[in-house]
C-alpha cells in the first residue's frame, strides 16, 4: 500500500518559524502605517466655505 509522506521535510520547522515572524512583523508595520499615514487631510471637511486657499475666478462672483 502507498503511504503518504509522514516525515517533516528538512528545514520545515525553521521555515515555519521564519514565515510566522515575517508575518507578525509585516502586520505590525501595516498597523503603524494605518495609524500614522492613512488619515484625512485637515482641509478636507464638509461645509460651504473653502479652506484650501483656492480663490475661484470664473464662478461664484458676487
Amino acid at each position: 500500500k502507498f503511504m503518504p509522506f509522514m516525515d517533516e521535510p528538512p528545514g520545515g520547522i525553521l521555515s515555519s518559524t521564519l514565515i510566522s515572524l515575517y508575518g507578525r512583523t509585516i502586520r505590525t508595520l501595516r498597523g503603524i502605517t494605518n495609524e500614522t499615514i492613512n488619515k484625512e487631510t485637515k482641509w478636507r471637511h464638509r461645509g460651504p466655505e473653502l479652506t484650501t486657499g483656492y480663490h475661484p475666478t470664473t464662478y461664484g462672483r458676487n
